[in-house]
């Protein structure tokens, strides 16, 4: 059965006009491509929990068929997928991120310059997987505890210890090669039940669609230009595009950051071929701002293949 994501974007390069051929991915084999195709739209964005890769080894197979394809590199996704390169790369370039520290052992004692709150993460996952509503924490018997569920429950090799930035959540799209596209930031708004706690969105409240905390959360994509000022948005977009490029993606991304009271602008991390399903924020963002349907959204982002 093809996931609703997936067949949307099939049914929108059709509409374009495009000739579509569904390939399935064995996930015990390689994935072999003829050369009659003149490119592949990668709908393989990983698994949740996937310590297996899969979506290195798609991509692998696709580099190797010499075919263009959507998306972003081996080499950027395998940077991306890893926090702690991220944070790595962000400090050398001199962008603003949360201080961190890493750990493979809930034992190890907490360095002396961070400082309560603070948030857990795994080190290798992405749509808020391990991330839960007690992921902020206060004192240290909830940071060791934290620490372990990462470690044990979701098997990875390290956890992620941050600086929890209470600031406006922004997720700002990205697209291009020869041209990069910076797209107005989306906001996501906490309201009614997060006023009693941390402005995080936990895995179950991302993906739990019949919860009541999904209520609580609302995504803002118009009026950038009244929601930020002027300077603001030009911090915001000339800092995605710097992240962008310093990652080496040249397909489609979003940057996840945050603005907090004194205008400065951390960046959390970056999503190469990030979720782009019809009610994506990118998605979203480039029908309300930009005029661009789905089926238009989705043809740019072959058309960026088509170049490299």
């Amino acid at each position: 059965c093809m996931p609703a994501t997936d067949r949307a974007i099939c049914m929108a390069l059709e509409k374009k006009g495009h000739a579509v051929t569904r390939l399935a991915y064995d996930t015990g084999g390689s994935l072999l491509i003829e050369n009659k195709y003149d490119a592949v739209f990668n709908l393989c964005d990983g698994l949740e929990d996937d310590m297996d890769f899969i979506e290195f080894r798609v991509l692998k197979d696709l580099e190797k068929s010499g075919i263009p394809f959507t998306g972003n590199s081996l080499k950027a996704v395998m940077l991306c997928n890893d926090k702690r390169k991220i944070n790595d790369l962000l400090v050398k370039n001199g962008i603003l991120t949360p201080k961190c520290q890493v750990f493979k052992s809930a034992d190890e004692n907490l360095c002396s310059d961070l400082s309560f709150p603070l948030i857990v993460k795994p080190v290798c996952a992405d749509s808020a997987v391990g991330i839960y509503a007690d992921s902020v924490v206060n004192n240290e018997k909830n940071l060791r505890k934290n620490i372990r569920r990462v470690l044990v429950q979701h098997k990875q090799p390290a956890a992620l210890v941050s600086e929890y930035i209470a600031g406006r959540d922004l997720t700002i799209p990205v697209m291009g090669k020869k041209n990069v596209a910076v797209f107005d930031p989306a906001e996501l708004k906490y309201v009614r039940s997060y006023s009693r706690r941390p402005h995080i969105l936990s895995h179950s409240a991302k993906w739990a669609k019949g919860k009541p905390i999904c209520r609580d959360c609302i995504t803002l994509v118009k009026n950038a230009d009244k929601r930020f000022s002027r300077e603001e948005l030009d911090l915001i977009k000339s800092t995605a595009k710097k992240v962008y490029s310093v990652f080496g993606c040249d397909g489609y991304a979003t940057v996840d950051a945050r603005l907090d009271k004194q205008g400065r602008l951390f960046v959390i991390e970056i999503n190469p071929n990030c979720w782009i399903g019809p009610k994506s924020d990118t998605a979203r963002t480039l029908q309300k701002n930009y005029g661009l349907s789905f089926p238009d959204m989705v043809d740019r982002i072959l058309q960026i293949a088509l170049e490299k």
